[in-house]
């Protein structure tokens, strides 16, 4: 924890803390399952405002899930040293303060109104907290990408609050005219009873559902086709289907399943991740790509073309960087703020792969209504196919810090924007 005196005017408090969350099911994907997490909790107060972050932090995972709570804690002790050390610097008599914290956006018009040159000691403290945040020794770590997001989504929700704004306003993303479909995902729970229990739950709030699956094509299948019975025998309608493979899959697997996809080619919104992450990046830096695997998944990408569905990276896509090589791969991507390091470069990746011609999905990390919230500014505007912002839901009500108004469900799954609602718009429960 850090308590300082902005120019000696502006009380500030800095802190974090374990932010323990249970689950309603079992949460099973092809390489863990979970009853529980174990998240980072941000938050920042400016005199009377609070601001709120969360990172969602999964089971680490080489190449995609890069930090624990220990990693999150070393980076914000960090980020509080340069605080102490640069705010003993500061000229307390500056009438003003400057620091553009979004120019690595290229679009100017985006958070147009925080470039500005401050007066107000209030909102120069968020410039002065960004500015420190964006030179935080720890930025060259690859845990830091989870950390900034955590501290970013604290430091525009209380700014947010200040100016009595939601993020997307901040932001200055128009509102988008037509709704994006809201996802639950259907996890791979040990039981069959689970699974038929946990989309019993979800599909009382979308028809949008995201089915996880690994490599066992016969009991992938037969989870689709037990949840599409059952759904239709209590007579609520399926919108769509993700198939989420969590890099599971081998060419030899991907083709079974296309075999039993494509009859279902008009329900299937996309596939996920079928190919390993190792496709395309190493842990050894010095080891060269299988050429000849890799030719054997573009291959992949063109026959699911031809039979109507598309390929979608998850685990692949961290950053904008990533883009270029999953061009020959994919058609769209599953863009999160902790692995993209926050809003604004959450932002920035998705405006890249718009522009190569990609299309667009948004997700999150399990985590609670705090981290799905941040994450619908940016799905609601700038995301082609909507996205699982589903942790809400996931997330046992008891160890929930947070009530979900940022955004409300309408007409079975579509996301609607809360525009009352100022920062990321969750509520903190009393």
């Amino acid at each position: 924890m850090l308590k300082f005196l902005f120019k000696n005017k502006i009380n500030v408090e800095l802190s974090i803390k374990q932010y323990k969350l249970n689950l309603r099911n079992p949460f099973g994907t092809a390489h863990s399952v979970t009853t529980t997490r174990t998240n980072a909790l941000i938050e920042i107060k400016v005199e009377d405002i609070r601001g709120f972050g969360e990172c969602g932090l999964p089971p680490k995972k080489a190449l995609c899930y890069l930090a624990d709570y220990n990693d999150i804690e070393t980076y914000f002790n960090s980020w509080i040293k340069e605080i102490d050390e640069k705010q003993k610097q500061l000229s307390h008599h500056q009438e003003s303060y400057h620091y553009d914290a979004f120019n690595t956006i290229s679009q100017k018009e985006y958070f147009k109104e925080l470039r500005k040159e401050m007066n107000d000691n209030q909102q120069s403290v968020y410039q002065f907290l960004f500015e420190c945040l964006d030179n935080c020794q720890e930025n060259i770590k690859d845990y830091s990408y989870a950390s900034r997001c955590a501290i970013e989504m604290a430091l525009l929700d209380g700014w947010g609050k200040f100016l009595k704004q939601p993020i997307y306003k901040l932001i200055n993303i128009p509102e988008s005219e037509s709704l994006k479909p809201f996802y639950y995902t259907i996890s791979m729970c040990p039981t069959m009873e689970e699974i038929i229990d946990s989309t019993d739950f979800g599909s009382k709030y979308t028809g949008f559902l995201k089915i996880k699956l690994d490599a066992d094509v016969e009991k992938g299948m037969n989870i689709i086709d037990s949840v599409q019975k059952h759904l239709l025998k209590n007579s609520r309608p399926i919108s769509k289907i993700s198939v989420d493979a969590n890099s599971s899959w081998t060419p030899s697997v991907a083709r079974k399943y296309l075999e039993k996809l494509s009859p279902m080619a008009d329900l299937i919104s996309m596939v996920e991740q079928p190919f390993p992450i190792e496709t395309l990046k190493s842990v050894n830096k010095d080891q060269k790509i299988d050429i000849e695997h890799l030719n054997e998944w573009i291959s992949i990408k063109k026959e699911y073309q031809d039979k109507g569905l598309l390929i979608f990276a998850d685990e692949s896509i961290c950053t904008e960087k990533d883009l270029e090589s999953l061009v020959q791969l994919v058609h769209g991507v599953n863009v999160k703020l902790e692995k993209a390091g926050g809003i604004r470069a959450g932002l920035s990746t998705l405006l890249k792969a718009k522009e190569m011609g990609l299309k667009t999905w948004f997700g999150s990390m399990l985590g609670s209504s705090l981290n799905v919230g941040a994450a619908a500014h940016l799905l609601c505007s700038l995301s082609d196919f909507g996205g699982d912002l589903d942790g809400g839901l996931l997330v046992d009500d008891t160890t929930q810090l947070f009530e979900n108004d940022a955004f409300q469900l309408l007409d079975n799954g579509l996301i609607k924007m809360n525009s009352n609602n100022y920062g990321v718009g969750v509520t903190l429960k009393k």
